[in-house]
């Protein structure tokens, strides 16, 4: 196909001309439109625009729907994305929200129940004086954005936000003392903000991690967690019973055993479905063991427990490659202390919490072809015979 096209365009200029404006985008439409007012806002959309249109196209986002998307994304995130990487050149501030280093971190959300699939991405929102005296651990520009989109867009509600900021961002002091007891290699990131990209409105979140305030104040960054979760306690119900089940899960584990609350995610929307989600850092790396974190050591049960351990038992042996033979409970899969990890999503009023289990492909040996195999036999295996065809190509053709 592609030689053809070469030959056909080679040879007749009109040609060229009627192929590439067939060939456009809904991205290149959208940048040609709008332009860029600088070359670091032109390089972050090159670089992970491009890509987020691409899987909205393959998520079977309407024509309307990803040009409203992608308007919105260089309207707010090229430029949240802040200077753009220059070769040979130390950044003062080094954004982590990808393992890899990237500046955005696209997924997909996809759930069994419904044919729909929902795009998603995750930045760290940098300023330029992220690094700097101004602003050390670069947590200005995440408040400029929101406040931005607030102002823009009703139904974003930032008062969760400001609470948890006003609790787990270092004060000027704070940041200045903070720098002497920082341990060499600890991440430096103190906010990740995401977006789900629904059908007709932006779904905001935002992730914190307390690492940093429990070096400053010595207190536990599971006691800063729980404590804030149990602060958001108001009108649509209290999240004490989730909290009291995780805080009796962490409680059972020997103090150095214990799981470490590593960081801690809001819904920046006024609703009952707002949710706190709590990410621990394990030392899950067998099929027992992941089990046993699922039901929080025995503590949650019922059918949707029960399935949800059926489907991870199905997914374990394809995804890690075992031997469908023997018995694989107890094998370990993972080398070098790399691991799970648990997010505890909780609903106020709710008597439980949802767990998710994160494994981190990253870590699994083999190629990306080898693990999107992987995934698209479980997917086979399922009953999701359109998906696990589409899986591979789509993921390829955007990224």
């Amino acid at each position: 196909m592609l030689g053809k096209r070469g030959q056909l365009l080679g040879s007749k200029p009109q040609a060229t001309m009627t192929a590439e404006k067939q060939d456009r985008t809904p991205a290149d439409n959208v940048s040609q439109s709008l332009g860029f007012p600088n070359e670091d806002q032109e390089f972050w959309w090159r670089a992970t625009a491009v890509s987020l249109g691409r899987l909205l196209a393959n998520c079977r986002y309407s024509e309307e729907g990803q040009v409203t998307h992608l308007r919105w994304y260089h309207r707010f995130i090229i430029e949240a994305l802040g200077p753009r990487p220059i070769p040979g050149v130390k950044p003062r501030f080094q954004p982590c929200p990808v393992f890899d280093g990237s500046a955005c971190e696209l997924s997909v959300n996809w759930k069994e129940s419904t044919p729909e699939r929902t795009v998603r991405f995750t930045i760290e929102a940098t300023g330029f004086d992220a690094g700097t005296e101004a602003d050390p651990f670069n947590q200005d520009e995440t408040k400029v954005l929101l406040r931005k989109m607030a102002r823009e867009t009703p139904d974003i509600d930032l008062r969760r936000f400001d609470y948890f900021a006003s609790k787990l961002f270092l004060s000027s002091q704070e940041a200045k003392t903070v720098v002497r007891k920082i341990p060499p290699g600890t991440p430096l990131s103190q906010v990740w903000v995401a977006f789900d990209l629904l059908d007709g409105k932006i779904m905001p979140k935002v992730y914190f991690m307390p690492v940093l305030k429990w070096i400053s104040t010595d207190i536990p960054s599971k006691t800063l967690v729980l404590d804030l979760a149990r602060g958001c306690n108001g009108a649509y119900g209290n999240f004490d019973a989730s909290v009291d089940i995780l805080n009796s899960y962490l409680n059972s584990f020997p103090p150095r055993e214990a799981p470490v609350v590593e960081m801690v995610a809001i819904d920046c929307i006024d609703s009952p479905k707002s949710r706190i989600k709590i990410y621990l850092r394990t030392s899950v790396n067998t099929l027992a063991r992941a089990k046993r974190a699922f039901t929080l050591g025995g503590r949650l049960s019922g059918d949707v427990i029960d399935e949800g351990l059926q489907a991870l038992a199905s997914l374990w042996p394809i995804l890690f490659r075992l031997p469908s033979d023997h018995d694989v409970e107890d094998v370990e899969v993972f080398r070098d202390g790399s691991y799970c990890g648990n997010a505890i999503e909780m609903k106020p009023g709710h008597a439980e919490p949802e767990v998710k289990i994160h494994i981190p492909v990253s870590k699994i040996p083999g190629t990306d072809a080898q693990i999107c195999e992987s995934l698209s036999a479980w997917f086979r295996l399922r009953g999701h015979d359109q998906f696990a065809a589409d899986y591979q190509k789509d993921l390829a053709a955007a990224l």
